[in-house]
């Protein structure tokens, strides 16, 4: 059976391989995604594992929510000495972290694809920290800078250039005196580095007095943990007058803790990329059933004559399911060497797209290789299943009588039942996700599982389905193209079965597109609603939302013909245990730049320390105007604020939903740190709309050339713009599923070829011309095309429904349809029923008439 079953699979080799491309493509993109992930994830790992290099011990304030969370409040300098005198201490300097971002000699600002831009403290004398001379000298006084290498290399700095920074007031110009590292490493991809001497980090960074943390060398011989316990012995009973106690902690703890943020992101990629490429596989899962549908429909005399020569039911299943797991370790083998060379090509071109990385080697571990042979083998002998017991259940008669068993010629009842039942289930999961009050990440995966299991049921009903489909969708093509045409629609509706598991490759990617499709149309119809509420004449914000100076506001409340100038400020809290972000604003102006839509109370009592609610949220935590909320601040704690004002309009960004508004007065007491801004809403006097415009961008382009002043309407594109490389990003990614998809109707369409070699022939005689041929091909291969387009749009609309509910008063509040992308996407359906068509349509136009004749 064995010795078979490599005959069978090299006798068929030609016919397998658009079957084992499928495979191939899908572990490509899976073991791609895991090598370019973990190489990311090693090269910022050794980034960040250099940020605490020659640091044993750093002791910072608590945490103020525990576990490491929410933003720790600045220490005195005086800590620094008290640290020093402990015994074990070899040396102890204080170290200051804060915003800094270059501006390049183009006078745009340095900042690669949203990545964070560091400012830091340098110490000098017996410094302990990790930053390290590599030219030049490190900065002494104010008015000088350090630039980490990776920057000055790429953006042409050198030592003894003058250079802008933008910090927390507006930029200003220091003298590029050296270029350091952080221990050993120098380029810092997409990461900026600019170190100031202590007291100038102080006064860039508005920290007058205090740091961060102190970093601490043990003494040779001593040990860390000992003194560590000194460290925290020693420190923690100043809790009673300085009003808080203080952590000590490993520097390695720290450097984790630094790099989690990343980890974070890249972990959320991975499993983004490893969607797509699970998308990718249930596409090939779906070829891979067909074909083998198809080999053992044409193999019915051969497996009849196995059986007639005693070959049991067991044995052919493991002989067709021998033939998938060849064809797995295949396909997985070339897919994982492919995706090493994915990864090393997206790794040379992500500078190209504005994100440098750190350099480092591929990172290719035992679990890629592993996930790239259980992901192509399973799938293969998964999809293989189900084709290998019709093959089992062949009766010998079969060989004697040389009758060819059709599969799924006709429905059933069995079948329409499955399917019923299978699209209830659907249904019902997506009604509880929907309904069920569930978290908002909660929500929409059980309403995309709801939605998957009736596309599972589609799959089920297919073959009922796929007949009259046919039907309608061929019906122009025979009165265009008369015989031919009536020829590829009675091929399209001879074997359903066939059609519809070829059109259900095609289903599942275009389901997801058309998801994305209608989210994005339905975000942007949401942002347009949601900007109905300001009344402001500009918005003024930085690149990806990034933080700005305060000084900003200032200077825009002074220009001429500004009438309100209200800066939006956020930071995290806690509500009840629950993470809420609270926004600080100047209530003075709210009502002249935003129209709440107060649905009680209003901004007075804001002002006197009070907090403005969302509807949604009031309804929440049950509270009213007048009713107090407790808010964990992570600066003094549990505060209890009483309600101002509850109103509906909490999606006026454009971009996040706004809940909680204090004043801007109190937001600076509750928050410590480097406070920025992130929005600023600016109304112009009635009138003054354009001059105002015009002075703005002319005041705020040198000190402040980060911040962008744009138009509601400006403001609005720049959000679409956003939303549609979102769209076109998502839209790029799942067109690897539809590559799949046209390689399976290619293949559908080959074998079924081979099967009708015989009755193409016969079409040859009769005076059928190869063009009619090739019309004939190409019109079968669209009918399945459209299909599966039909049904995968009608399949994405229901998806875009449940999820656009589930996320309704989060993201989006208006469910919205495409209609032209979504007419494009079947323009485009057609067309690639036409390319899939092709290369079978020249095989089926180039056979020998006498031996298609011939043929058995």
């Amino acid at each position: 059976m064995w010795r078979a079953t490599i005959k069978g699979v090299l006798a068929r080799k030609v016919r397998l391989a658009l079957t084992a491309l499928a495979v191939v493509l899908g572990v490509t993109f899976v073991s791609g995604t895991y090598v370019l992930t973990d190489t990311l994830k090693h090269s910022f790992g050794s980034l960040f594992s250099q940020y605490t290099a020659g640091v044993d011990l750093v002791v910072r304030t608590s945490s103020p929510f525990g576990a490491g969370d929410g933003t720790r409040r600045r220490l005195p300098a005086s800590v620094v000495d008290r640290v020093r005198t402990i015994p074990g201490v070899d040396a102890a300097d204080g170290f200051l972290q804060g915003y800094a971002q270059f501006v390049g000699k183009d006078g745009t600002t340095i900042q690669s694809a949203g990545a964070p831009t560091f400012g830091i403290s340098w110490s000098g004398g017996d410094q302990v920290g990790p930053a390290r001379i590599a030219e030049g000298q490190r900065p002494v006084r104010d008015g000088q800078v350090a630039m980490d290498v990776g920057t000055a290399k790429r953006n042409g700095f050198k030592v003894g250039d003058r250079v802008k920074v933008l910090l927390e007031g507006e930029a200003e110009q220091f003298k590029l005196v050296g270029l350091f590292k952080l221990g050993t490493e120098g380029d810092f991809g997409a990461v900026s580095f600019a170190a100031f001497d202590p007291q100038t980090a102080q006064r860039v960074f508005g920290a007058p007095g205090v740091f961060d943390a102190v970093n601490v060398r043990v003494a040779p011989g001593e040990s860390v943990a000992v003194v560590k316990r000194r460290l925290e012995q020693t420190l923690n009973p100043a809790q009673s007058s300085f009003g808080r106690a203080f952590d000590v902690t490993s520097a390695a703890v720290v450097a984790n803790e630094t790099r989690k943020p990343v980890d974070q992101v890249l972990t959320v990629l991975n499993d983004a990329l490893l969607g797509f490429a699970g998308v990718g596989l249930l596409v090939g899962g779906f070829i891979i059933f067909n074909t083998f549908t198809i080999l053992v429909s044409q193999r019915t005399r051969e497996l009849g004559l196995m059986r007639a020569m005693g070959a049991s039911g067991p044995q052919v299943i493991g002989s067709v399911l021998a033939e998938a797991a060849v064809i797995g370790v295949f396909a997985s083998a070339i897919g994982l060497i492919l995706g090493i060379a994915l990864a090393q090509v997206l790794l040379w071109l992500l500078p190209g797209f504005g994100f440098p990385v750190p350099k480092a080697s591929l990172v290719v571990i035992g679990r890629t290789v592993i996930a790239s042979g259980v992901v192509g083998i399973g799938v293969t002998m998964l999809a293989a299943v189900v084709p290998a017991i019709r093959a089992a259940r062949t009766s010998p008669i079969a060989a004697i009588t040389e009758l060819r068993v059709e599969v799924g010629s006709a429905p059933n009842r069995k079948r329409a039942l499955l399917g019923l039942v299978v699209t209830a289930i659907g249904v019902a999961i997506g009604i509880y996700g929907i309904s069920a009050g569930l978290t908002v990440n909660n929500a929409v995966a059980v309403t995309f599982l709801g939605g998957f299991v009736i596309f599972l049921g589609l799959v089920v009903f297919g073959p009922l389905i796929v007949r009259p489909l046919s039907s309608f969708i061929g019906r122009p093509l025979r009165s265009v193209f008369g015989i031919t045409g009536s020829l590829a629609r009675g091929n399209a509706m001879r074997n359903p079965r066939r059609t519809s598991a070829t059109a259900a490759a095609l289903i599942v990617g275009l389901a997801l597109v058309a998801l994305v499709a209608i989210f994005a149309d339905s975000l942007k119809t949401s942002v347009r609603g949601a900007l109905n509420d300001v009344r402001a004449d500009f918005i003024l914000t930085a690149p990806q939302f990034a933080g700005f100076s305060p000084q900003v506001a200032q200077r825009v409340s002074a220009v001429p013909g500004v009438k309100a100038a209200v800066a939006f400020r956020w930071g995290d809290v806690r509500i009840n245990g629950n993470e809420e972000t609270v926004n600080g604003a100047d209530p003075t102006g709210l009502n002249d730049v935003l129209d709440l839509k107060y649905v009680s109370g209003d901004a007075n009592g804001v002002q006197r320390g009070g907090v403005l609610l969302s509807d949604r949220e009031a309804e929440g935590y049950g509270k009213k105007v007048g009713d107090e909320l407790t808010i964990v601040f992570p600066a003094i704690g549990p505060q209890p604020l009483r309600v101002a004002g509850i109103y509906q309009a909490r999606r006026f960004s454009g971009a996040f939903p706004i809940d909680f508004i204090v004043s801007r007065d109190l937001f600076a007491r509750v928050f410590s740190g480097n406070q920025q801004d992130t929005l600023l809403y600016v109304k112009a006097k009635p009138g003054q709309a354009a001059v105002v415009g015009r002075r703005l961008t002319r005041e705020l382009k040198e000190p402040f050339p980060n911040i962008q002043v744009e138009g509601r309407a400006q403001y609005l594109a720049s959000r679409e713009e956003t939303i549609d490389q979102f769209l076109n990003v998502f839209i790029a990614l799942l067109l690897l599923s539809e590559i799949i998809a046209v390689l399976g109707i290619v293949n559908t369409l080959m074998l079924s070829i081979h099967e009708r070699t015989r009755e193409v022939g016969l079409l040859r005689t009769v005076g059928t011309s190869r063009r009619q041929i090739w019309a004939m091909v190409c019109g079968e291969s669209v009918i399945i095309a459209v299909i599966g387009c039909v049904l995968g749009l009608l399949v994405g609309l229901l998806w875009g429904w449940g999820v656009t509910t589930a996320l309704r008063g989060q993201f989006v509040d208006t469910f919205s349809i495409p209609r032209d992308q979504l007419g494009l996407f079947l323009v485009a359906s057609v067309i690639a029923g036409v390319i899939a068509a092709l290369l079978p349509a020249w095989h089926a136009s180039r056979l020998d008439v006498l031996e298609a004749i011939a043929h058995e």
